[in-house]
């Protein structure tokens, strides 16, 4: 009964609602509540702030190193072609050596840059992934990196021909020399597209991966290459095996060795 009594109310009649366009958020709101969220998580470090994230440096070396790669194989296609066949095939092994000579001496400077590149960026990953340097700027680290590593290269291939000079032993450098050059160059291959894909992973570890994977390159290229020396008959050619045997310990093994026991160190203290 009270429900038919109210049924003929006037206010039950009366039509409250008007048509309005619907607005479903304030975009000017949503935009600096986002902006407030990313600094607020930004601050917090939670969840932890990957640092290399953000860093295109990396890609840009790699860039880089990809220029200087085609350049090699356009304006040397001939040892291009027997550089990348050399590490397997015996033939084109003999020809890259017998093309060795001043004509394509920019070609051999181009192959150790871009071995020299390559282990640079590795060198600049470990730097990174430690919290090391981390007040210098990634430009100008990137620059003392590369700088460094040429610098080293280009020290210890000095001391390989002092050494070479003093025993009389010119085609002992020369031949070695070439056949690192060949393994290394191939490894660097390898080495660049392994160095971004785990430097721009989600792994956690990466310091120590980064460790490995350049411990793993100089023990493979620094075999290869003794191996290679030994069994190729450049070995025999030599006029002393007695300063063959001197010459790769102080040059190749021992070098070998301090690296090791350095990397046993740095993971002793991690």
């Amino acid at each position: 009964m009270r429900l038919d009594s109210l049924y003929k109310d006037s206010i039950l009649r009366i039509d409250t609602l008007f048509y309005a366009k619907f607005i479903p958020f304030d975009r000017e709101i949503f935009r600096k509540s986002k902006i407030n969220l990313r600094k607020t998580l930004t601050a917090s470090h939670n969840p932890p702030i990957r640092r290399n994230l953000n860093n295109y440096l990396i890609f840009i070396w790699a860039f880089v190193i990809a220029l200087l790669i085609l350049f090699f194989k356009n304006a040397y296609a001939l040892q291009y072609r027997l550089i990348n066949k050399a590490w397997f095939s015996s033939i084109s092994f003999n020809e890259f050596f017998t093309t060795q000579t001043s004509v394509f001496t920019n070609s051999k400077l181009l192959t150790w840059l871009i071995i020299s590149q390559s282990l640079a960026m590795g060198l600049f990953v470990f730097i990174k992934s430690s919290y090391a340097f981390q007040d210098t700027p990634d430009l100008l680290l990137v620059l003392y990196v590369s700088g460094f590593t040429i610098l080293l290269m280009l020290i210890n291939q000095w001391l390989k021909n002092v050494f070479a000079f003093a025993f009389s032993q010119p085609a002992l450098n020369k031949d070695y020399a070439i056949i690192y050059r060949i393994h290394a160059y191939s490894a660097s291959l390898v080495l660049l597209p392994i160095l971004l894909m785990v430097y721009y992973s989600s792994t956690m570890n990466l310091r120590l991966i980064i460790i490995v994977i350049m411990v793993v390159y100089m023990m493979l290229v620094y075999a290869t290459s003794i191996f290679k020396f030994v069994f190729s008959g450049r070995f025999l050619q030599n006029q002393s095996n007695f300063i063959l045997i001197l010459y790769l310990c102080a040059f190749e093994i021992l070098p070998l060795l301090v690296l090791i026991k350095s990397i046993n160190t740095i993971l002793a203290y991690d």
